[in-house]
Order: structure tokens, then sequence, then C-alpha cells
């Protein structure tokens, strides 16, 4: 029988994963990864994010294979890779998950579908997160995402039968076969989905109770935030499975004495209402991709020149403005700032420093971690 494609691509997990549990309906699966030299060599890209997606495709190729059909990693251009698999076993289906990233991501995506027309192979490639594409206005967005988050979470396929005739998956790449210059990260979170449980867990039972107190301030957000936001970037963990745990966590909260609830309900309310506003931003990506090279406002355009000693000053956390240059070190040695934060030093970069904003935004970019396009 002709092969069943999952192309695992910021979806590393077997747990509530729609396109694995639907192909598998229909036939025997081929779980890939194509690891996209290219793409690792873009400006936003680092090895630090390199050795969190390693670490989650190391997990996820073990889940695989206790399901009898480990993850097939290759490496080169995605659409070379599947017209390979297509020659040797032919292809009766390509699933995914739709990838809301960054235009050369959303190019390779074109590419993809325009080489499946071409052979007749069908794509069925599944929304992530809230976000819809295609969507012409925001009317009704906000009722679209509540029923999504409600949907039911879905189990990992019963098992998955090994397959004949395909190589080994060889070893992974490391950072330095990819060409990523070395980036010292060392309160780096560990990729994975059973970090990501853990989190998920420690923040639902014992650290959300400040919250919403709390997640503004530098001092206090690295403990009181869930740090979740790398594993629903790389999907270890799904946007669904996050929201209703949080909306149970709360429900049962909510039945206990006083003194046990208190600061649970806003705080979990709180942490729901930024997983909302998570994938609002990424739909304003996803409507106008234009956003990621072009200001929004026509006026603007053009203004700024940067200086590319405020530039280096600035990445380098050496302005000589103690807030703002303890905020960028805290971001070279975690991969990870608060919200507020990361919109506080692009700020200063572009208003006191003048920079263009498509230079400053390149340096956090590559030190997140959890670096989302739409987000960013």
């Amino acid at each position: 029988m002709a092969l069943q494609v999952v192309w695992f691509k910021r979806d590393l997990r077997i747990h509530d994963h729609r396109p694995l549990v639907e192909a598998v309906r229909c036939g025997p699966v081929l779980p890939l990864y194509v690891v996209e030299p290219e793409l690792w060599q873009r400006p936003d890209c680092s090895e630090r994010q390199w050795n969190f997606c390693l670490e989650s495709l190391q997990e996820l190729r073990d889940a695989l294979a206790g399901l009898g059909q480990p993850l097939v990693v290759r490496t080169g251009d995605v659409v070379a890779v599947l017209e390979a698999v297509h020659r040797r076993h032919g292809l009766a289906g390509l699933w995914s998950h739709q990838e809301t990233g960054n235009l050369w991501t959303y190019d390779r995506d074109r590419r993809v579908a325009a080489w499946a027309r071409d052979r007749g192979i069908p794509w069925r490639d599944f929304a992530s997160f809230g976000v819809i594409r295609g969507l012409k206005d925001r009317r009704g967005w906000a009722r679209a995402w509540e029923q999504r988050m409600a949907e039911p979470l879905l189990a990992p396929p019963a098992a998955l039968p090994p397959l004949v005739g395909i190589a080994a998956p060889p070893a992974l790449p490391s950072a330095g076969e990819l060409g990523l210059a070395a980036d010292p990260c060392p309160q780096r979170q560990p990729g994975g989905r059973q970090a990501g449980r853990e989190l998920l867990e420690g923040f639902l039972r014992q650290r959300g109770r400040g919250y919403h107190r709390r997640l503004s301030s530098p001092l206090t957000a690295f403990e009181a935030c869930s740090r979740l936001s790398p594993h629903l970037a790389w999907g270890t963990l799904s946007m669904g499975e996050v929201v209703q745990e949080a909306r149970a966590r709360r429900l049962a909260l909510a039945t206990l004495p006083a003194n046990a609830n208190a600061g649970w309900s806003r705080a979990l309310d709180a942490f729901v209402s930024r997983l909302h506003w998570h994938c609002h931003f990424i739909q304003k990506l996803v409507r106008q991709p234009s956003i990621e090279i072009q200001e929004l406002h026509p006026a603007t355009r053009g203004l700024r020149r940067t200086a590319p000693e405020r530039l280096a000053a600035w990445s380098e956390g050496r302005t000589g403005v103690p807030f703002v240059d303890a905020c960028m070190r805290a971001l070279h040695h975690s991969g990870w700032i608060n919200f507020r934060m990361r919109a506080m030093l692009l700020s200063f970069a572009s208003h006191h420093l003048w920079i263009d904003w498509r230079d400053s935004g390149l340096h956090p970019a590559c030190q997140f971690v959890d670096y989302e396009p739409g987000i960013h």
C-alpha cells in the first residue's frame, strides 16, 4: 500500500495530533521530519533554538518507536525529500499541521502545495492553535477560538505498523553540522514533552497562584509565569490541552474553601487570556504577512537609519542603561524574558536609539528559544 506521510514541523508530539490520528485511518504511516539547512541558516534561527528542537525530536522519535514505527529524519529541501520518498514508495497522502511562521516557511509550504498538486497527492494540513487561514475579517474570531479550544483532545494511535524498506533514521545533526554559530545559553529550558508536562503541572498546582500579580515584573516573572511558551512554539504541548487543563483546574479549585482558592481564579483567568492573545497576534501576521518586513503605517516608513555601534551596544547589553542591559543579559543567559520586557527592549531600540526595527528585531529573535514570528 502507498504511504500516508505525516510531516512533523512545529508539532513535536503524538498527543492531540490530528494529522497523525487521521492518517492512521487511511493506511500505513511514515512519520517524517525534515531538517532544512536553508531554514536554519535564516538570520532569525540559532543554536539554542535547534538544541531545544533536537531534544524534542529525540523524545518524539522514542514515542513513535513505542508505537511501532520510529520517526524518519531526512536532511535537505523538503520538496526533494518528499519526491524521493514518493518515487521509491509511493505517497497516497500528505498530512501536517499548518505552520504559522515567517515568509520563508510560507513560501516553502506553497512549493510543497504545488508539488502535491502536480502529483495528485492530497495534502491535508490542519490548523494549529486558534489561528484561521483565509480569514477576511475578525468578526467571530473569538468565538471560533473558543470552539477550537473546546474540541476533544485526541489520544495517540494505539499502534503504528512498522514499515519495511525504510532506512533506519540517521543520527540527528548537531548545531555545528547545520552551520549554526556557538550560542551558549546556560539556563536554556530543556526540550521535549516530558519537560513541558512538568512545567504545566507545576504551574497549575503551585507556581501559578500569583500569576496575575507577578507576570509583569522581571524579578518575579521567571518563577511566576508558566514558561510554557517554547513548548507551545515547538508543539510539544498543544494549545487545546493547556487551555482545557487550566480551565479544569480553575473549576476544581472553585469547590475548595476560600483560603485554598485565594488568588487562583484571577490567576488562571489571566493565564487563559494570554493564551487567547497568543493566537490573536499570530492571526494578525497570517492575515497580513507583509508586516514581517514592512511597517504597518506608511507614514513611518524610512524614518530610521541604524547606527551599527548603537545596535551592537544594545545587542550586547552595554547601552549604559541598567534596566535595558540587565534584561538583555538575562535573555542571553536564559533564552527567555517576560512579555513586557520584550516590548521594552524593542521599544527602547526604536524610540531611544533610533534603530530600524528590522535590524533590532533579528537579535532577540535568535535569542528567544520560544521564537514565534507572529508574536515577535
